[in-house]
């Protein structure tokens, strides 16, 4: 029974995984964009000693897209999609173990 629910987790995980990845490439690559603004922030790469520029960042107020296609738009789902990949390297690597 241990075995079996490693096995659900492991599949869950990944498809999962794989459905934020479909969502990710759809919402980048598919809905229309709004127009990006200057936050007034400047990123430099290299620990400040690369070349510095300015961030922009997206308006969705003026769009028409649905809600959740807005939340994969503003938040850091990416991190999301890192820790998925993470948690399905690490759980797929403890039932090969077994």
């Amino acid at each position: 029974m241990h075995k079996k629910l490693w096995l659900i987790l492991i599949v869950t995980n990944w498809t999962v995984f794989f459905v934020v990845s479909g969502l990710i490439y759809y919402v980048g690559h598919y809905l229309p964009h709004g127009i990006s603004y200057p936050t007034g922030e400047n990123s430099c790469d290299y620990s400040s000693r690369g070349p510095c520029r300015e961030i922009y960042k997206e308006d969705l107020r003026g769009i028409n897209i649905p809600n959740w296609a807005k939340f994969f738009r503003e938040s850091e789902v990416e991190l999301l999609w890192i820790a998925l990949l993470f948690i399905g390297i690490i759980t797929s690597d403890k039932i090969k173990k077994n």
